[in-house]
């Protein structure tokens, strides 16, 4: 945390000179790759530990150097506005914002696409370090809703430090959603995957945009305006708004890893980067009755039958695994297929119904036809109840879709 607060990332380019200066001594060591190396390391002391030791109560340390010299470069308001949570505040701040900057400069580097491999390896390397920290926020302020009447009740999360979190993550959301824009706003989604690298910055973003955006409010999401990311003005087309755009842009990125990876014999959740979404596409889906300006902006993700598309292709894929898959010695990944199967299913299902599409549901028959056979097949007695539930799903869907010819 004190260097975190000592070092800025905006030093990253003027590092790599001194590196090449002078680079023989310890003490004038670039910092370049460091801070990645330190979100990465608060991560692994936070899994092992919990979180006991970014929460600092000064009061309690009165007497110790701690809260004057290590601490310096908190402002005087902050504990008094945070309380004891300001250090862990302070973490999931520092890693929004180094991701933001980070994503810039690989724009930067996709764009001259003269970068060096080191270059690339030290800006993925810390956009992946930031994105662990800002997931592991997510998580912990998942559980701690769910325990209201716990550390909230006790007074240690005051109204304010939660606000300061939800700060934090809308920003990574933001930042992750322009990462995602800056390719969609060209129409050519593919550039993103030119590299490995590339691919893999992309689906981080997805992760971030699919975990953050499950959280808050979706439909205040969807009827934000779009930006033109050349001008960074607000468009003249307000149907389509900047999430919407990155989510369909996300889409398609997850679509072509999860074709690269088809034949890959990895957990489904590793190989198909959608399942990630997942959830936010229900949500919005969900939201498709509010009213016509939401409406209008998930129309936008069905344009040309791509979302209808990309669920279909994902239904198939999952359920050639699902025939690959000795399920009787991996019931885990088993359950893991289905689960994520019953959620593409309820999205179909509000898909069908509602007036966000209107052409192209006849190439989901294919996919679900598949799913249907296999789960007609014996299964173990473990997963009976569960098979026997998404079967039943997959004959409603048929249905609504026989409805709906």
């Amino acid at each position: 945390m004190v260097v975190l607060g000592n070092t800025v990332a905006s030093s990253y380019q003027q590092e790599s000179i001194a590196q090449e200066v002078a680079p023989s001594t310890i003490s004038q060591m670039s910092l370049k790759g460091l801070r990645a190396e330190i979100y990465t390391l608060a991560t692994d002391i936070w899994r092992s530990f919990g979180l006991d030791w970014l929460f600092y109560d000064s009061t309690k340390h009165s007497s110790s150097k701690l809260s004057t010299d290590f601490w310096w470069f908190r402002s005087q308001n902050t504990e008094s506005q945070l309380g004891s949570t300001w250090p862990f505040c302070t973490l999931a701040q520092l890693a929004a914002g180094d991701l933001r900057l980070n994503l810039g400069r690989w724009i930067t580097l996709v764009e001259d696409d003269d970068a060096s491999f080191e270059d690339n390896q030290y800006v993925s390397s810390e956009i992946e370090s930031c994105a662990t920290v800002i997931l592991e926020t997510v998580q912990f302020m998942t559980s701690l809703a769910d325990n209201i009447d716990g550390d909230v009740a006790s007074g240690v999360w005051v109204p304010e430090a939660l606000l300061h979190i939800r700060k934090s993550l809308e920003d990574a959301l933001n930042s992750s959603v322009q990462y995602l824009n800056s390719f969609s706003c060209d129409q050519d989604e593919n550039r993103i995957e030119l590299t490995d690298q590339r691919t893999k910055v992309g689906r981080i973003c997805c992760v971030l945009v699919g975990t953050i955006a499950s959280e808050l409010e979706v439909e205040d999401l969807l009827i934000s305006p779009s930006i033109d990311e050349r001008n960074m003005q607000l468009t003249k087309e307000a149907e389509t708004s900047c999430f919407a755009s990155a989510l369909a842009a996300g889409m398609l990125l997850c679509h072509s890893v999860g074709e690269k990876n088809v034949m890959k014999r990895e957990r489904l959740e590793t190989c198909e980067p959608l399942c990630c979404l997942l959830p936010c596409i229900m949500s919005v889906v969900a939201c498709s009755s509010l009213n016509e300006t939401v409406q209008n902006t998930i129309s936008s993700l069905c344009e040309d039958g791509r979302l209808v598309h990309v669920m279909s292709q994902f239904l198939l894929r999952a359920g050639e695994r699902w025939n690959r898959l000795e399920r009787l010695s991996q019931i885990d990944e088993a359950f893991a297929i289905l689960s994520i199967t019953e959620l593409c299913l309820l999205i179909v299902d509000g898909l069908v119904t509602s007036l966000a599409s209107k052409s192209g549901y006849q190439q989901l028959v294919s996919p679900l036809k598949l799913w249907k056979e296999a789960l007609l097949l014996e299964v173990e007695d473990a997963l009976k109840e569960q098979v026997e539930m998404t079967c039943q799903h997959v004959d409603n869907c048929l249905t609504i879709l026989q409805t709906h010819q």
